[in-house]
């Protein structure tokens, strides 16, 4: 016997019921019955199969239920991406909670080297103080070189030092590429200062740039994800300032 149910979202759930009557599916020591559920979306053509060896009210009780969540989860469409947004630099960040070194100096460092298309661009990195939160503008501090940019197409290190705030002990702190051009950065490392002249290093995901993909850097613009219209970031593997790969970020912005 089977059992067809359709729901609002145009899911159809197809239970296979043994036959009792003729033994059929059904174990004669442990009366225990063996079956399946077969769950089908036809918006997209997704199905999951489960098979179960219960008792058919077990089943109906806890199988039925988590055939229906795990087609749920298979339909579910993943959040919807910021829109594209116009302007005049990119930036891509982190953050981290710094609220074990509260009143400690902490330090970024990292490797950077520009090639922009005029003398109006230029590549730099930022930290921030943050409340735990985050959000629009949710900093107490920033330091985003704007008085020491880098415009040389050889690599650079830079350094960026601040003190980690009581109420505001979270950090924000990545890359920003001004203007259209090319922009690179490498071996981003992040340490705070323990004692008195003991730095020691945090570990800082992906700051190396050397994984697979981006992740968990994000496209942000004052501290809210954005996707900025020209702007693109990749791994790079030629010519990076340590290991085998480094960040290169192009603009390519519309010229006003």
């Amino acid at each position: 016997m089977t059992l067809v149910l359709l729901d609002k979202n145009l899911r159809w759930v197809h239970i296979f019921i043994p036959d009792y009557k003729n033994g059929k599916n059904h174990h004669p020591e442990q009366g225990i019955m063996h079956g399946a559920i077969h769950v089908h979306s036809m918006r997209n053509n997704i199905s999951t199969n489960i098979r179960y060896m219960k008792p058919f009210r077990t089943f109906l009780l806890v199988f039925l239920p988590l055939a229906c969540g795990i087609l749920n989860a298979q339909t579910t469409p993943p959040p919807a991406e910021p829109p594209l947004t116009p302007s005049e630099f990119s930036v891509w960040s982190q953050r981290m909670d710094m609220s074990a070194y509260i009143g400690k100096k902490y330090r970024l460092m990292v490797a950077i080297r520009a090639k922009p298309d005029d003398q109006t661009g230029f590549a730099c990195a930022f930290i921030r103080n943050e409340s735990p939160q985050g959000g629009l503008r949710a900093w107490v501090y920033m330091d985003n070189m704007m008085d020491r940019p880098v415009r040389d197409s050889t690599w650079k290190t830079c350094t960026l030092e601040y003190t980690v705030d009581p109420k505001a002990n979270w950090i924000g702190f990545g890359v920003l590429a001004f203007s259209s051009g090319v922009y690179y950065y490498d071996d981003m490392r992040l340490s705070v200062e323990t004692e008195p002249g003991k730095w020691t290093d945090l570990p800082l995901q992906n700051g190396d740039f050397e994984s697979e993909n981006l992740s968990p850097w994000q496209q942000t613009a004052q501290g809210v994800p954005v996707r900025v219209l020209g702007a693109t970031a990749t791994l790079h593997s030629q010519h990076p300032f340590e290991g085998k790969q480094c960040l290169r970020i192009e603009n390519k912005f519309l010229r006003k």
